[in-house]
């Protein structure tokens, strides 16, 4: 019997000590019972304490072998009482040992209490081989076989329900992470340099979540298989990543998948030996049937950055398609409620600076906004675009669609695409049986991300009938006819140049000064001045059926401003003109509701002797409103007698409509308009 004793031995080198322990198995077949201890062993990043070796002769080639530590340090990793225990090592010449039947024991490590068996064959230090078999740890089960020969290191494992919570150590704080993993594969090794991987891994009920919440899976069921081989120091290889069951949600995309909607990735291609570039030869992407893709593309991996990207999409449900792609980008506007169905195919190219060219074709895209701002049916369209070289044409076409309540007809647009800018060509839309027809328009800054546009406009013949019709409005008669100089659109800000002008009432409207923000937003913000010259109020009040007012109306609107299509401010001065050639006569149901309006409460002729004239002549009418908030305040003909006229009388019998309070409630104000009686129109 030998005994050895030690203190501290100290390693530079982790294989130095690695081997003399290795050749100090030979060595104890020259005794029959050998055992050595030492207080500790320390190496580079590893270090053992209370180590202890037993080794017994049980026969002539048999023998019996123990190893144990207090305590294993590796790579910032504690085991404590590891204990190796192999009861039949067969000896074969000086330095051929074989243990079969062997156990490995741990009580307590990262993952737990671990326990197996071991096997393992040593010729030299340079072919050998170890077998972990039944190895179980917190419910999981562990396959490991390792063999070396000359420089060929080859290990084989297989790890089953692993449960991913013993890694939650691992992430940052405040993340949660569940499931169970299975993985099995193996790694070849030759001159210490990694030359093949190969693994399927499964992950089972996964589940994560960042502590924002921004981050989230729930029963998530993964596939991830890899093969990878290298050859001269360059890698090359494929992985396929199948995800076939779970919920998904980053931030702000939430995506659904199951059985008829996985979502697939496919990835093959090379690593340079430095390991600066990734070339993916063969990439494939899909999303159950609404969505795939096929490509390659190059990553600089030392800056982190694409240099090049060429990919062919299809989109096979475009309804799908905004549900998840696009709808979470606009949560809160006017895009955010949308029926779309469709298919859309296309091409992208990218390189590091950016993106190159696009291509996309759109088939029976029909879109409605749900709310009824806005809706186009039957588009098809093939739309080119490239950041250099010759200019591509580009088409679309739509069969209708609508704006708010007014429909418009077919469209064929032909236009380019290139770099930042849009150049359309001429094109006239049908409208409201007339026209619009739009020149010289040009849309910029798409590439610097602050988009604008400019162009002419001119409507033609555009019937006030049908204008009236669908908006229920009682019936309009005339037509509009205007050149609006210039329009353009920048920083979300619509502005008109020049007036607007519309014959309509035996007179006209001009509208100046147009401003329109946030156009498709939530709250837009509508402002204007519009001007009335010589309308006939004959035709106004037969139209609105107010009651019947002979004479003219000239005035200003200033200042309108509507938010979210609600208004809140303007200056209204509305009068008869100086000189009117028309004669003045008012009925009196027009007297009653004018009365309303100014006062809150009818004048009811009717009720008095003054019910036996159809109507009255009337010297000037007038009416100013100026609101600003929530209060408005009236005026009209300055009276001595106090208040103001909104119609003066003239001959006799005479009426006079006199205003006696200056502010009024907006509410209250709109509230009177609703009470006042048009026949066959709800005012609203």
């Amino acid at each position: 019997m030998v005994s050895d004793a030690g203190r501290n031995i100290t390693c530079s080198r982790g294989w130095l000590c690695v081997s003399l322990l290795v050749c100090w198995l030979p060595a104890a077949q020259a005794v029959d019972d050998l055992h050595l201890y030492t207080e500790s062993i320390m190496g580079e990043g590893w270090g053992l304490r209370g180590l202890e070796l037993g080794f017994v002769l049980t026969g002539d080639n048999s023998a019996s072998a123990t190893a144990s530590a207090a305590l294993l340090q590796y790579a910032g990793q504690e085991l404590e009482r590891v204990d190796m225990r192999c009861p039949s090592v067969q000896l074969g010449g000086m330095s051929a040992l074989a243990c079969a039947g062997g156990t490995v024991e741990i009580a307590d490590s990262l993952f737990g209490a671990v326990a197996g068996k071991l096997s393992w064959q040593y010729s030299d230090a340079n072919r050998w081989q170890l077998r972990l078999e039944g190895v179980r740890f917190s419910h999981a089960r562990l396959q490991l076989a390792v063999a070396l020969a000359s420089n060929r290191l080859q290990i084989d494992f297989s790890l089953q329900d692993f449960s991913l919570l013993l890694l939650e150590r691992y992430f940052p704080l405040g993340w949660t992470l569940g499931g169970e993993l299975n993985v099995q594969g193996n790694l070849v090794v030759e001159n210490a340099m990694p030359v093949s991987v190969v693994f399927a891994a499964r992950l089972k009920d996964f589940s994560y979540s960042s502590e924002d919440g921004l981050q989230v899976g729930e029963g998530l069921s993964l596939r991830l298989d890899v093969d990878a081989s290298a050859a001269r120091g360059q890698w090359r290889g494929k992985a396929d990543v199948r995800m076939l069951q779970g919920q998904l949600y980053t931030d702000p995309f939430f995506v659904e998948i199951n059985d008829k909607a996985p979502v697939e990735l496919h990835l093959q291609g090379g690593l340079d030996a430095a390991g600066e570039w990734l070339a993916i030869q063969e990439l494939s992407f899909g999303y159950g049937a609404a969505f795939s893709g096929r490509g390659e593309l190059d990553w600089n991996l030392s800056a982190m950055q694409l240099s090049r990207l060429n990919l062919a999409f299809q989109v096979a449900d475009l309804g799908h398609a905004y549900e998840v792609l696009l709808q979470p980008l606009v949560i809160g506007s006017a895009l955010d409620d949308l029926d779309v169905s469709g298919q859309a195919q296309g091409r992208v190219s990218s390189t590091g600076n950016g993106l190159q060219a696009f291509s996309v074709a759109l088939q029976q895209l029909h879109v409605e906004q749900n709310s009824g701002l806005f809706g186009l049916s039957g588009v098809e369209a093939d739309v080119k675009w490239r950041r250099s070289g010759a200019l591509q044409t580009s088409r679309l076409h739509w069969e209708g669609g609508h704006l708010y309540k007014v429909a418009f007809g077919d469209l064929n647009a032909v236009f380019s695409a290139h770099a930042g800018n849009i150049l359309l060509q001429p094109l006239s839309l049908p409208v409201l049986d007339g026209q619009l027809q739009l020149e010289d328009f040009k849309l910029g800054g798409l590439l610097d991300g602050k988009p604008e546009w400019q162009a002419r406009a001119a409507l033609k013949d555009i019937r006030l009938g049908a204008l009236s019709r669908a908006v229920g409005w009682p019936e309009l008669d005339g037509s509009l006819q205007a050149a609006i100089p210039r329009l353009h659109y920048r920083d979300a800000l619509l502005r008109m140049d020049g007036e607007l002008l519309v014959d309509v009432f035996g007179g006209q409207l001009a509208v100046e000064g147009l401003k329109l923000e946030d156009t498709l937003g939530v709250a837009p913000v509508l402002e204007t001045s519009v001007r009335l010259s010589n309308l006939d109020l004959e035709q106004i009040t037969q139209v609105f059926d107010f009651g019947r007012i002979e004479g003219s109306l000239e005035g200003s609107i200033r200042n309108l401003r509507l938010v979210a299509w609600h208004v809140t401010g303007f200056d209204a001065s509305l009068q008869s003109p100086a000189k009117d050639p028309r004669r003045h006569r008012i009925s009196q149901r027009a007297i009653d509701n004018l009365t309303e309006l100014g006062n809150g409460a009818s004048a009811n002729l009717s009720a008095t002797m003054l019910r036996f004239f159809e109507d009255f002549a009337y010297e000037r009418l007038a009416l100013k409103i100026h609101l600003r908030g929530a209060m408005a305040e009236l005026d009209g003909v300055t009276n001595p007698g106090g208040g103001y006229y909104i119609v003066k009388g003239a001959g006799l019998p005479r009426i006079d409509v006199i205003g006696r309070n200056h502010k009024v409630a907006w509410k209250d104000l709109l509230s009177r308009i609703r009470d006042i009686r048009f026949d066959d129109m709800i005012v609203e």
